[in-house]
């Protein structure tokens, strides 16, 4: 079983200088000076060290008053006790090797006990105090030499040597980068333990490492049965779908549980290591595979090309920074929710099905250098000097913008809200846009009284949690003469269900439909509740006031062939529909056209909702969007972070930029009566 854990962040002796003990007495103190110490450290051979502080002539001082007998003796004895955890350090560094602070935080955030430090002069949407729950995938994005790969392959390695039948794929670009990366790594790790088993044949174990060629057959397995994989992103992730990654939960629960009693450490349960860059398919088949052993994903990247769709998808608009820290090289105002000069820490992001967050490794995070004296920081600060600020975000705080134009490009995390957020005095408004063969993209939005109200979109159909996504990121090249993929592929969720105008109807009406003894207040939408708390009678449900209800002019007013000749969708919503035994079924919906004008027009109506001013802190009313979307309509959500209308007609989240055009341009407005507008199907 792995040896104990140890934090790098105590001196050799296990304390801060200046915490020497002993008598308060006043006595005299003989010359001790920088040169006395400087010879003392020569005569012993210490050397400066980037996480273990010397002595200062302070310290020393207060040791010689306190201890004037023995001072001497007992400063030799935690300049070698220094020493010996410098040596220790160097002879295993897979349990006693250096750590950062952003390494101790990364593990805090994949158990889910990592407390923010907001600042309240940010516009930082989490609170100080805010601990986000435990993640299942981790993005550790970082500048050049920030030792995210080095955190990773520890990790992973100490998971497989403490958890029995452990199975670690450890993924690189090319076999050549794992055999020069995340191979060497491993085995720097591994060898002070299995070192005398390397080239041994055994019916149990397998580990047969050269410098020159890496691991035979790309892997390797421990004496406890754990496996270690070195794939490249160039395989077929659909080969690796009936994998279990990770420590199998049981046994990760048992150990665990017994290194808990002894007070040892425990290792996170890491189900694989995805070095640099990892493409979507393969970030897929991960969220998907994770859960069977409740493992982690680790995922440590240098954006220094820019965004990736894998990247956008993990941490694209939508990811709200829970935590900023000071940029030395950009002290300007970087992004609209962290501070001036500062760049995000850790974000937490929006991945559909599974709890991501992400976090960045600062280039000067890690003390260490190239040689002594001399950090990769400071390499890395000549490297950038003169360099667009662009530049400077990718290679020394590991961050990628979005550099394709989007249609909505002041959508960002301050725009979502979640379920019990929203509004509870609104009007709320119906959009749809019927497809032929394709589901109809819907919405519904609520407007807030007030002259310059504000819009809260709440629900969409068809929803993402039911049936999937509307639109994916597209996985092939896509530039100016190939644009299909620009706006997405199509998602699940835009297969047809066969609905006719009466299933249509009950959906509808379904999805706005409260059934009171199913009722929670907890984390509910506050207009909910009003109409629960007014129910009158013991009324088993009560249903959302529609004031009124849009569709596509175009799709709306095309005539199809119908039972009773020919007519539009929008005069068969408008007419009552009856069963054989004329029990009413569909009861009259109406419609309204929707503004046909120009899409340019829509779109900067849109972005009119979306609009303010981010060089200044967000406030409410005073300088704030006007738009806003429920966590729960994912398909908006992901529609305004990634449509850029490049994808003409075939785009596949179009429909719902339309919707968004069609709202924005209706002028909806607070209205206190709904229920003396038109008929029940416009107001119901």
């Amino acid at each position: 079983m792995a040896t104990v854990q140890t934090s790098e962040r105590g001196d050799a002796a296990g304390r801060e200088p200046g915490s020497a003990g002993g008598g308060t007495a006043q006595r005299a103190i003989p010359t001790f000076g920088e040169p006395e110490l400087a010879g003392l450290f020569a005569a012993l051979k210490v050397a400066p060290h980037p996480m273990l502080k010397l002595p200062t002539v302070e310290w020393v001082r207060a040791l010689m008053a306190a201890r004037p007998a023995d001072w001497k003796a007992e400063l030799v004895a935690v300049l070698n006790r220094r020493q010996q955890r410098i040596r220790l350090a160097e002879e295993d560094p897979l349990w006693w090797g250096w750590e950062f602070d952003c390494w101790l935080d990364s593990d805090k955030l994949l158990a889910g006990s990592f407390v923010a430090k907001a600042k309240p002069e940010s516009g930082n949407l989490k609170p100080e105090g805010y601990t986000p729950e435990a993640c299942s995938i981790l993005g550790i994005y970082g500048g050049n030499r920030a030792s995210k790969s080095v955190y990773a392959i520890k990790r992973g390695v100490q998971c497989a040597v403490t958890f029995p039948k452990t199975l670690l794929p450890v993924m690189s670009e090319s076999e050549a980068a794992s055999i020069a990366t995340v191979q060497k790594l491993a085995w720097q790790f591994l060898q002070p333990h299995f070192g005398q088993l390397n080239g041994k044949r055994d019916t149990v174990f397998k580990i047969n490492y050269s410098q020159a060629n890496g691991f035979t057959d790309r892997k390797i397995v421990l004496p406890n049965g754990s496996e270690i994989h070195f794939l490249t992103y160039g395989q077929d992730p659909g080969d690796f779908e009936g994998w279990e990654f990770g420590a199998p939960a049981h046994t990760y629960t048992t150990v665990a549980a017994e290194l808990k009693a002894a007070g040892r450490w425990v290792p996170p349960n890491i189900g694989a290591v995805a070095d640099e860059s990892m493409p979507l398919a393969w970030l897929k088949m991960f969220a998907r595979r994770l859960k069977f052993r409740r493992a982690r994903l680790l995922w440590p990247f240098t954006p220094v090309k820019g965004i990736t769709p894998a990247i956008k998808e993990l941490v694209g608009n939508a990811a709200v920074c829970v935590e900023s820290r000071p940029a030395e090289l950009l002290p300007r105002q970087n992004f609209p929710d962290v501070p001036k000069g500062e760049m995000p820490y850790i974000r937490e992001c929006v991945f559909p099905g599974v709890k991501a967050m992400a976090i960045y490794f600062f280039t000067e995070f890690n003390k260490f250098g190239p040689a002594p004296g001399r950090t990769y920081y400071q390499e890395v600060k000549e490297l950038l000097d003169g360099k667009t600020s662009e530049i400077i975000e990718r290679v020394a705080y590991g961050m990628a913008r979005d550099t394709v134009a989007r249609a909505f490009p002041k959508f960002g995390p301050w725009n979502m809200v979640k379920r019990h957020q929203l509004p509870t005095i609104g009007t709320n408004y119906f959009f749809t846009d019927p497809a032929g063969a394709r589901n109809w993209a819907s919405f519904w939005v609520r407007v807030t009284p007030g002259d310059r109200p504000n819009y809260y979109i709440y629900r969409d159909w068809p929803d993402a949690q039911t049936f999937g996504e509307w639109a994916v990121p597209t996985e092939r090249e896509v530039n100016d003469s190939n644009r299909t993929g620009w706006d997405g592929d199509i998602g699940p969720a835009q297969a047809g269900l066969g609905l006719g105008i009466v299933k249509y109807k009950q959906t509808f009406l379904g999805m706005e439909k409260i059934q009171v003894s199913r009722f929670k207040l907890e984390a509910m939408d506050p207009y909910h509740v009003k109409l629960v708390q007014r129910a009158k009678g013991g009324a088993e449900e009560v249903q959302e006031e529609i004031a009124e209800r849009y569709i596509d002019p175009r799709a709306g007013a095309s005539e199809h062939m119908a039972e009773k000749g020919g007519t539009c969708i929008i005069d068969e919503f408008d007419e009552p529909q009856y069963d054989s035994k004329g029990t009413l079924i569909g009861p009259p919906m109406e419609f309204i056209p929707a503004s046909g004008v120009n899409e340019d027009e829509g779109l900067s109506a849109v972005n009119d909702l979306l609009d303010w001013n981010q060089e200044q802190p967000l406030m409410p009313i005073l300088n704030a969007p006007r738009l806003f979307v429920c966590e729960d309509a994912m398909q908006v959500a992901w529609t305004m972070d990634n449509f850029t209308g490049r994808g003409g007609a075939k785009g596949a989240c179009k429909d719902f930029a339309d919707l968004l055009r069609y709202m924005a341009l209706a002028k909806l407005s607070h209205i206190d009566a709904v229920q003396a507008r038109g008929r029940p199907g416009g107001g119901f």
